[in-house]
């Protein structure tokens, strides 16, 4: 084999006990030097399984042919136990190999074929133990790659939670009580449609209008959003709960109130249970600051209705 290829080799292997047995290394420089004909599709196969290793690739004289090339190749990732998963790798991808067109389209094919086929049928015992490895570290960056953009998406989820608590923040500021209602609704459709709760903006029936919807879970909420300067009273209360009861039996109600409602909203009774849950500038800040999921506190306050047939429950009762 011509020096220029074997400078190299000096190196000692880093972890000998992990090494792949020599006779796999030498299985692999058969096959890789009879399972393509044409130096073409040869040199292409080579460079596509060691793409990730441009100091290997600097390396190899493609002039030379494929048998030296195929020994060289075996060699250097024999040389560096950095190289055992790439060589695995070129292990397996040969061994899966049923079909050779490069040599189907010689002459000489019969004896190419059963050349190729022999060669690979001998590396793919020899490295049958090693095919784990392969699949246990293809497990691996799958799970990593599943991690890595979970975590950008988390990332940007949050990031639009704090857009919104920006918006929400200056909103307070706002001088025009008519635009910073709108804009209020517009910030709460947002927030729904960022956890997938199919918002659907204020819309109007007969002689009533409703501020907006969503889906949780399997129930419809009617969301009445209030930004008065003065907590909100009993009447607007019963005024909403007829809203709801006036609609399907998977109805409820979100009430939000920025600065929140009177001791006569919060314990009002109702006949069958308080038709909607409730939700006050505390705890929409909470939400917007990622310290509680907006899931997690309807989830919270749907099954504090259920369970007590009251309307609202503090965010300090839920966190506590």
């Amino acid at each position: 084999m011509p020096s220029a290829m074997s400078s190299h080799l000096s190196a000692p292997p880093a972890n000998r006990t992990k090494r792949i047995a020599p006779p796999a290394y030498e299985a692999l420089a058969e096959a890789l030097a009879v399972i393509f004909w044409n130096k073409g599709p040869f040199e292409r196969f080579v460079r596509g399984e060691l793409h990730d290793h441009p100091e290997l690739l600097a390396k190899i004289d493609f002039s030379l042919t494929k048998r030296i090339v195929a020994g060289a190749v075996a060699v250097m990732l024999q040389s560096d136990a950095r190289y055992q998963q790439t060589a695995i790798q070129i292990m397996v991808d040969i061994a899966d190999m049923q079909r050779f067109t490069n040599l189907a389209s010689q002459p000489d094919a019969d004896r190419l074929l059963t050349d190729a086929n022999r060669a690979v049928s001998d590396l793919r015992v020899l490295t049958a133990k090693y095919r784990r490895n392969i699949d246990e570290q293809q497990l691996l960056d799958a799970r990593l790659r599943a991690d890595s953009l979970r975590t950008a998406s988390e990332h940007q989820f949050v990031k639009h939670l704090a857009s919104l608590r920006d918006e929400f923040t200056d909103m307070h500021t706002s001088t025009n009580p008519h635009v910073r209602g709108k804009q209020f609704e517009g910030v709460l459709y947002r927030l729904f449609e960022f956890h997938d709760l199919q918002p659907r903006l204020a819309y109007d029936i007969a002689h009533e209008q409703i501020d907006g919807s969503f889906t949780f879970d399997t129930d419809t909420f009617l969301l009445e959003a209030k930004w008065w300067n003065a907590p909100i009273e009993r009447d607007a209360a019963d005024i909403f709960s007829r809203k709801i009861e006036r609609k399907g039996r998977n109805t409820l109600g979100l009430f939000v109130a920025v600065n929140g409602f009177t001791s006569g909203f919060t314990s009002m009774e109702h006949t069958n249970g308080a038709p909607f849950i409730t939700i006050d500038g505390g705890d929409l800040l909470h939400v917007l600051d990622s310290r509680i999921s907006l899931e997690d506190i309807l989830r919270r306050k749907v099954r504090y209705l259920n369970d007590t047939g009251r309307n609202y429950l503090p965010i300090t009762a839920i966190l506590s």
